[in-house]
C-alpha cells in the first residue's frame, strides 16, 4: 500500500527494483530537503511515506542481448523500433538547444532517406539507425547507443511494449498492482510515463497527482495507432497531471504535451521545463533533481 508509486523507464538490466527505488527516493528527499522541505525529506528517508517502484524490466529478458553485435528483436518490433528511433532524430532536430546538433539530426534524418535493400535482413536496417543514433551528440554524450547491441536493446523495449501484448499487459499490471487507496502520487519516467498513462485509464479509483517526466508520450510512433486509449485525453480518476521536459532529452517528444490534448483537459498541466546536465538529459534522478519536479509532491507528501 505504497503512498507514492514509481514507474522507471528503459534501461540496462542490472538496474534492479531495489536500486532504482533507492536511487529515485534518495535523490527526491536530497531535493526536498535542498529546498526548505527536512521534514517531508526525513519522512521519505525514514519509509513514513511508504514508496514502491512498478518494475518490470524483467518482462525484456526474451530480447536482452547476448553481445555487441547481438539484436535479439522479431521483425516486427525491429520496425517499430525504427519508427522510434526515426522519431528521436527528429526530437533532436526540432528542439534541441545547440544549433549543431539541431542540424546533426537534420542531417542524419535526410541520409535516412537511402534505402536499405532487404537482402540484408530485416534487422539491417534497426543497425544502422543505432549506428547513426550513437554519432549524434546529445545520444553519444548519454551513452545510449554506445554499443549497436544495447541501442537496439533500448529501443527494442519501446517497441516490444507497442507490439508483444504480454510485455504490455505486464508492465501495465506492475502499475495497477501497486496503486492503492493509500497511494497519493504516481511518478513516471520514459517508456514509463507511456505505461502510466494506459494503466491509469484503467484505474476506478481516486488519484490525487501524476507527475511525469521524460515521457515518449507525443512520439508519432506511440500516439498513432498504438497509444491506448485514443483520443488522447488525461485518465478520468486524475485529478493532476504535471508534465516536465528537459529540450535537449532525446527521448522527449514535444515541449508542449498539453498542446496534443483536449482545450477542456482539466487535468493536465502546461510542461515545466527544467536542464540537465548534458551528459545524461534523459537520467530519471537528473529530473528528480529538480524542484519543478518535486513541488507538486511535497505537499501531498
Amino acid at each position: 500500500m505504497a503512498e507514492l508509486v514509481m514507474v522507471h523507464g528503459i534501461g540496462p538490466e542490472d538496474e534492479t527494483e531495489q536500486r532504482l527505488r533507492e536511487d529515485w527516493t534518495r535523490t527526491l528527499a536530497r531535493t526536498l530537503r535542498n529546498n526548505g522541505r527536512a521534514d517531508a525529506a526525513d519522512r521519505i528517508e525514514g519509509g513514513v511515506v511508504t514508496a514502491d517502484m512498478a518494475y518490470y524490466r524483467r518482462l525484456y529478458q526474451g530480447y536482452a542481448p547476448h553481445g555487441e553485435s547481438d539484436v535479439r528483436l522479431p521483425a516486427p518490433v525491429a520496425v517499430t523500433g525504427e519508427e522510434v528511433a526515426r522519431d528521436i532524430i527528429g526530437n533532436i532536430r526540432r528542439h534541441a538547444s545547440d544549433p549543431d546538433d539541431r542540424a546533426e539530426a537534420a542531417e542524419a534524418l535526410e541520409e535516412l532517406t537511402v534505402d536499405v535493400g532487404p537482402e540484408q535482413g530485416p534487422l539491417e536496417p534497426l543497425r544502422m539507425l543505432v549506428s547513426m543514433m550513437g554519432r549524434l551528440g546529445p545520444i553519444a554524450r548519454s551513452g545510449f547507443a554506445a554499443l549497436s547491441s544495447t541501442g537496439a536493446f533500448h529501443l527494442g523495449q519501446v517497441a516490444a511494449y507497442l507490439d508483444d501484448e504480454w510485455v504490455r499487459e505486464g508492465a501495465i499490471e506492475a502499475v495497477l498492482s501497486r496503486v492503492t487507496p493509500d497511494t497519493k502520487a504516481v511518478l513516471a519516467h520514459s517508456l514509463g510515463t507511456v505505461v502510466a498513462y494506459e494503466a491509469l485509464h484503467r484505474l476506478d479509483q481516486p488519484l490525487p497527482l501524476l507527475v511525469t517526466f521524460g515521457s515518449p508520450l507525443g512520439l508519432r510512433s506511440i500516439i498513432r495507432g498504438r497509444l491506448r486509449p485514443q483520443p488522447l485525453r488525461s485518465p478520468a480518476h486524475l485529478k493532476r497531471w504535471v508534465n516536465v521536459a528537459d529540450r535537449d532529452d532525446f527521448i522527449v517528444a514535444t515541449l508542449k504535451l498539453r498542446k496534443l490534448f483536449p482545450e477542456d483537459d482539466a487535468a493536465l498541466e502546461r510542461t515545466r521545463r527544467v536542464s540537465n546536465r548534458d551528459f545524461d538529459p534523459h537520467a530519471a534522478t537528473e529530473y528528480l533533481s529538480h524542484w519543478e519536479t518535486v513541488e507538486p509532491l511535497a505537499e501531498l507528501l
